[in-house]
């Protein structure tokens, strides 16, 4: 896979997990999420030469008091597309976080941020070799 390939699916990956949450969040990208990221190996901070993709989106203009229906939404967009659900807690208390990964190697993360009560959504590539000219750095 090139990085331009994983950038698309993981761009792919977030529209369809937020598809059919009312109402529907503004995605606010995280800058920082563009930024070319260091596959680091198993035994300490040895990096690879490989990277990986990542797209973090604040889920904004959700009403607070729904943010477990639109956690339960993802979780639901996700396990039709396929994929597997690793974890899922605090859906009760309205704080809603969970994790999944794709059969390919793509990996979820949803959480609830602390200060503000935000959902904030994540989603990221395996491991690659860096392409000369980075799309990572692309919205």
């Amino acid at each position: 896979m090139t990085e331009a390939e994983a950038v698309a699916r993981v761009e792919e990956l977030v529209r369809q997990v937020v598809a059919g949450i009312t109402p529907e969040p503004q995605l606010d990208l995280l800058p920082t999420s563009l930024a070319e990221h260091p596959c680091i190996a198993n035994e300490g901070s040895v990096s690879t030469g490989k990277i990986y993709v990542i797209r973090s989106y604040y889920l904004k203009s959700l009403p607070k008091d729904r943010l477990s229906e639109a956690g339960q939404k993802i979780r639901d967009n996700w396990e039709q597309a396929g994929h597997k659900i690793t974890m899922a807690h605090m859906f009760e208390s309205g704080e809603p976080r969970l994790s999944g990964e794709t059969s390919d190697g793509f990996g979820l993360a949803l959480d609830t941020t602390i200060t503000t009560k935000e959902l904030l959504l994540r989603v990221d590539s395996p491991c690659m070799r860096p392409t000369t000219s980075s799309p990572s750095a692309a919205p």
